[in-house]
């Protein structure tokens, strides 16, 4: 349930921030206008300040969600590694210091921790980002979409070669 909240305040706190500068095109719109719609500002811009105030808060349900469950994930990897330690024969305590042994219960555990928190979190609100960005792309133009996709697509596959060397 707690990841299922995560997910959630995730994808509304991405949508939030997509709603953003299409309202301040809104304002733009109303203030070039003849006469200038004071009434069509005003609510755009509490709109905004409205949507910023959500997205954040989601941001924060986010965070603490994700930081939540990694924070657990890490209890139990370092419960499992003391018990896989503790049952360790004599032998294995007389050859191996006992700082390595408590770097690897301690610091090891904390990498890991950090990678599920931060990594899983960011990857989750990037994939989104882009699925919502060729959503609003294929309906701004179908056409402009796929020059798009084939201008990026090489990059990406330079990328991911080069990242393998």
């Amino acid at each position: 349930p707690k990841f299922a909240i995560g997910i959630f305040a995730l994808i509304l706190g991405s949508l939030a921030n997509f709603a953003v500068p299409g309202l301040i095109g809104i304002v733009v719109d109303a203030m070039t206008a003849e006469p200038t719609d004071w009434d069509t500002i005003t609510f755009s811009c509490t709109s905004m300040m409205l949507l910023v105030l959500v997205s954040g808060i989601f941001a924060w349900l986010r965070a603490t969600t994700f930081n939540g469950i990694s924070e657990r994930i890490a209890m139990r990897i370092k419960y499992d590694l003391f018990f896989f330690v503790i049952n360790k024969d004599v032998a294995y305590f007389d050859e191996t210091k006992t700082g390595d042994i408590l770097s690897r219960i301690s610091s090891d555990t904390s990498v890991i921790q950090d990678g599920l928190s931060t990594n899983v979190s960011m990857a989750l609100r990037c994939s989104i980002i882009i699925i919502c960005t060729l959503v609003i792309l294929c309906l701004i133009s179908w056409k402009l979409t796929l020059v798009t996709l084939g201008g990026i697509t090489p990059v990406i596959l330079f990328t991911v070669f080069t990242g393998k060397l």
